[in-house]
């Protein structure tokens, strides 16, 4: 308020002094004087038209490299400013457009001409000394103030100009400073505003982002994925960062941990199975009829346990084959035919003598020096078998639960009946007691679960404390040993499940079950053993590649070892049971000498070219010539007729 008060007595003490000034000298009515601008043009004086309005000088800043020229006679007292002031601009011909704010739209054209210099009416005007070089006196208060008169026009002036202008709908509001509307900033009001940063986009218009491809959002933050995500979350444009059970295009693909081995993971960890597969991952095989005395390997695959063939494994093997049409009733056990014993039925009647573990009158039971108990029947030298759905060990004395008792019970004394710690029931000792306080490798609110401190390998599960159940290919306390399933035969290591590492020097086959003859056996003969040839029936040999000759009273054809195996009288054993005789002797064994004369009157060969006559009637070397008792006398002789 004081501000105001103070600037009015100002203007009242400068108005009274102009009106003092011209009561002394009254001004004609001249035309006011006119600033113009001149680019490049040399000062002079310029008498410029009466304007149809009235205008006055602007608070103009000259152009650079330009001047003001100023009528100088007669020199006048410029007015007081009206309230709103015309503004004025030069044209590119020097003159100068005034467009009043008060009248609006009206504007002049001012052509500025050279003229002479003005002559006052008066002989000398007052108003030289104000309007040249007088210094006007104006006091405030205390003060004096010495100011051009000009100054004191111009200090009035409320227009201003803002080069190169206000953008966006700003507003000049001083000499080169633009007053902003809401939303822009800057020296011009050129710059948008958004409230926080476009991340991904760029501030186009006050207080929203236009954001780039891919982005949206107030802050142009969020990516557009397109398609959407499904199970998953967008990060980035059409880039899905997926759950941790999902996958793939979309996260549309589930994932199973472990993989499926043979089929296709159709949902989180659940596996959908081939033909032929089960399982939690699809990786136990299903034989149909199932596998008798082996595993299923592959679907209807079996892979049989040792002394087992045929496609289920339900055929023994005996090695060698039972003799003398005896019959292979499980491996290596042969049942002979009446009156044969031996191993493999090889001794003929009445002359057996039995191998340790085996006893009767063909050596056909089995003998386990430890009885087996609960049913359990001896099969061959301390090898009971068992009924294996309710007992197992080696003498059936473990009984079997089929379903494995829990939280420390026992199965037992009698099959698939537990036998449980104190305070918990029921058949698998499942049932709590009513405060559990848990043994030592078990949690769980009632104790259920065992700990394996060092977790099951190979899909193994924990089933009793640090103990786990491994699956078919996998054995030990952390299923980290496979299994080899037969085992690996004859040394053989199991490397991998079913894989067995073999002494390729002496075994081959998938568990090491097949010797290897490094020189093949000959004439039907079968290697049974590193470099051992079973022969067949006539050869011999470490080959087989000799025949054998063998008499025909001589039955038991593999213990024979006389010295008459040989063909007789340096007769050769050309092929079995086929003697190659000398020119004198002939038959099967060369047994039989040849007389070139053949014997006759009932003579007989018994030796090369010798005949054995019945000396009582012939004689001679084919007794061919009779004998007479008594002799014949006076030269006869017996006729034949």
């Amino acid at each position: 308020m004081t501000s105001n008060l103070t600037q009015t007595a100002f203007q009242a003490r400068r108005q009274n002094l102009i009106n003092l000034a011209l009561k002394r000298d009254p001004v004609q009515s001249y035309p006011k004087p006119v600033v113009t601008f001149v680019e490049n043009v040399p000062p002079t004086n310029v008498n410029v038209g009466e304007l149809h309005v009235t205008d006055t000088i602007v608070n103009e800043l000259p152009p650079v490299n330009s001047h003001i020229s100023v009528i100088s006679q007669p020199q006048m007292v410029v007015d007081e400013l009206p309230s709103a002031t015309p503004t004025i601009k030069l044209t590119s011909d020097r003159s100068i457009s005034t467009t009043s704010s008060i009248l609006k739209n009206r504007s002049e054209n001012v052509s500025s001409k050279l003229a002479a210099p003005l002559k006052s009416t008066g002989d000398i005007s007052p108003l030289v000394p104000l309007v040249g070089t007088a210094i006007l006196l104006v006091i405030i208060g205390a003060s004096a103030v010495f100011l051009p008169p000009f100054l004191l026009a111009l200090q009035t002036h409320r227009d201003y100009s803002c080069y190169p202008g206000c953008w966006n709908g700003g507003s000049c509001s001083a000499q080169n400073v633009c007053t902003c509307l809401t939303g822009y900033e800057g020296d011009r009001c050129q710059t948008t505003i958004c409230n926080q940063s476009c991340n991904h986009g760029v501030c186009a218009q006050p207080y929203a982002c236009t954001c780039q491809a891919g982005w949206n959002g107030t802050f142009c933050d969020q990516p557009i994925c397109i398609p959407a995500c499904v199970n998953g979350n967008c990060t980035l444009p059409n880039y899905c960062s997926c759950d941790v059970k999902y996958t793939g295009y979309l996260c549309l693909t589930p994932v199973c941990s472990p993989s499926c081995v043979h089929g296709f993971c159709t949902s989180p960890n659940y596996c959908t199975c081939n033909v032929g597969w089960n399982g939690t991952i699809c990786d136990e095989p299903i034989c149909s009829p199932s596998c008798i005395n082996g595993n299923c390997t592959y679907p209807d695959v079996c892979n049989c346990s040792t002394g087992w063939e045929d496609s289920i494994c339900s055929t023994p093997i005996c090695s060698p084959n039972c003799m003398h049409d005896s019959n292979c009733t499980a491996p290596d056990t042969c049942v002979c035919s009446v009156g044969y014993n031996g191993s493999y039925c090889q001794y003929p009647p009445d002359n057996c003598t039995c191998a340790t573990g085996w006893t009767g009158q063909t050596c056909e039971i089995a003998i386990c020096s430890m009885p087996c108990l609960n049913g359990g029947t001896c099969i061959s030298p301390d090898n009971c078998s068992c009924d294996i759905t309710n007992w197992d060990g080696l003498q059936c004395e473990t009984p079997v639960c089929s379903r494995n008792c829990t939280n420390g019970g026992t199965c037992g004394p009698t099959p698939h009946t537990c036998n449980c710690t104190v305070n918990w029931t029921d058949s698998v000792c499942s049932t709590p007691p009513n405060n559990c306080t848990c043994q030592f490798g078990y949690n769980g609110s009632v104790c259920e679960y065992p700990i394996c401190e060092e977790g099951c390998s190979n899909g193994g599960i924990c089933v009793a404390p640090n103990q786990c159940n491994c699956t078919s290919s996998w054995s030990g306390l952390l299923c980290l040993i496979p299994r080899c399933n037969p085992y690996c035969q004859n040394g053989g290591i199991c490397l991998a499940p079913s894989t067995c590492l073999c002494d390729n020097t002496a075994w081959n086959g998938s568990y090491c079950q097949v010797p290897i003859c490094s020189t093949s056996c000959q004439n039907g003969g079968t290697c049974i053993g590193p470099n051992i040839c079973q022969c067949t029936t006539g050869y011999t040999g470490d080959l087989c590649q000799d025949p054998v000759c063998i008499p025909i009273n001589f039955h038991d054809e593999l213990d024979y070892q006389g010295p008459n195996a040989t063909c007789q009288h340096g007769g050769t054993c050309i092929s079995p049971n086929n003697c190659s005789c000398t020119s004198l002797w002939s038959g099967t064994y060369c047994e039989a000498p040849v007389c070139s004369l053949p014997c006759i009157n009932g003579g007989n060969c018994t030796s090369p070219g010798v005949c054995t006559c019945n000396i009582t009637e012939w004689n001679g070397t084919q007794c061919e010539i009779p004998v007479c008792d008594p002799a014949c006398s006076n030269r006869n002789h017996l006729e034949i007729s």
